[in-house]
């Protein structure tokens, strides 16, 4: 603790010159009190005496001052506030609790009241003069106090935006693609304290603040905005429980999760879970990449998923738009039922011998398509790529 710092409350104004006069003489009673109630009672105090030899000197120039303003009267301006404002930061650095310094200013005023009231009383200094002098005392505690509150509250800002920042410049290095090399992730990674895991994947989201989604999510995860995105980088996604505790974190929030990868593929993680955004709303959960796979590879390039799609149903556009629909929800449980008629018709809730028909008036407008393997997978990426297209436009009217 510095010497000043220590001293501060003996600078504050007092009610006129005849209690100055007569507590004047006295300086060296007043800082002996305040040391040794500080001591007796202030935990780490010896911690703050350490390399301050000249304190005891600080104290009776403390009280000095104090004196000074005591007789001058002016008690508007706590005097050397950057002496406190710094106390305050500096014990935030050394990693202490600003509690410390508030009791140790606390006691330090006790300790001078309690003096400074027995020495007047002795000198027969009038009580009026003595209630103004414990009056100023404990506001300028206050103001001493405020001060060195407000440098511990802008030193912790200012750690918190650095960290911050390097948090961001971690989250930026882990996505880029192609990645940056590994011993440098690990040096950022230390910076920020944070364990380098052997497996992760990346959430994405858009609008939602990242304080928001931070405050949701394991302590261990990284969370910055980068560009327009926001990301949040997971370690262990997999564990027991991770994935179901994220999940319902999350309800409502509009976030796509990346697979799960190696650090340095986290860019790769990044990249699918933001196109995954563009996948319709999977009921308020969050959407995750590695159960919509087929749905990321048909978005991954529109005009090619909109060229299956007319190629594989073009010759059913002839028809009208009821019975082309009928066309459809056979051919999409013919598919899905490997052509077994009876479990079709039992799906449709329709005669199997209907079933018989619409198969083979597909068979006449879709031509060879039903009979090979590649065939029918073309058609049930076209089906999957049209539901995932009304899906998206049923959303984006709904929003």
């Amino acid at each position: 603790m510095t010497t000043e710092a220590l001293s501060g409350w003996s600078s504050a104004a007092g009610p006129g010159p005849e209690a100055a006069r007569v507590l004047r003489p006295h300086a060296g009673a007043v800082a002996d009190a305040v040391l040794a109630a500080v001591d007796a009672e202030v935990g780490p105090f010896k911690e703050w005496l350490e390399g301050s030899r000249n304190l005891r000197q600080g104290v009776e120039q403390g009280i000095a001052g104090f004196l000074d303003q005591l007789e001058s009267g002016d008690d508007g301006v706590l005097p050397r506030r950057e002496v406190y404002f710094d106390f305050g930061r500096g014990e935030l650095r050394a990693g202490r609790s600003i509690d410390a310094v508030l009791t140790a200013y606390r006691v330090a005023a006790q300790a001078t009241w309690r003096t400074m009231a027995a020495l007047g009383h002795a000198e027969r200094l009038d009580p009026e003069a003595l209630y103004g002098v414990a009056e100023r005392i404990f506001g300028h505690m206050d103001r001493m106090s405020s001060a060195t509150a407000e440098g511990f509250a802008y030193e912790r800002s200012v750690r918190e935006n650095e960290l911050r920042d390097r948090r961001k410049r971690l989250v930026e290095l882990l996505l880029r693609e192609p990645p940056c090399a590994f011993a440098e992730l690990e040096r950022e990674a230390a910076k920020v304290r944070w364990r380098m895991p052997p497996a992760l994947a990346v959430l994405a989201f858009g609008d939602e603040r990242v304080t928001r989604i931070a405050a949701r999510l394991p302590a261990d995860t990284l969370v910055a905005r980068v560009e327009t995105m926001g990301y949040a980088v997971m370690p262990d996604p997999l564990g027991p429980g991770r994935r179901a505790g994220v999940a319902h974190a999350l309800r409502g929030v509009r976030c796509a999760l990346g697979p799960v990868v190696a650090p340095a593929e986290a860019g790769t993680s990044a990249r699918l879970a933001r196109l995954a955004l563009g996948l319709p709303d999977a009921g308020g959960e969050p959407i995750l990449v590695d159960e919509r796979r087929v749905d990321l590879l048909l978005l991954s390039d529109e005009a090619l998923a909109d060229g299956l799609v007319a190629a594989a149903f073009g010759p059913l556009e002839r028809l009208g738009p009821g019975q082309r629909a009928r066309f459809e929800e056979t051919l999409a449980a013919w598919l899905r039922h490997q052509g077994e008629v009876r479990l079709v018709a039992r799906d449709l809730h329709i005669h199997a011998q209907t079933v018989r028909y619409r198969v083979g008036r597909l068979r006449d407008l879709l031509g060879e398509r039903l009979d090979s393997a590649e065939g029918r997978l073309e058609l049930e990426l076209a089906l999957h790529a049209r539901r995932l297209r009304a899906a998206r436009e049923d959303e984006a009217v709904s929003r």
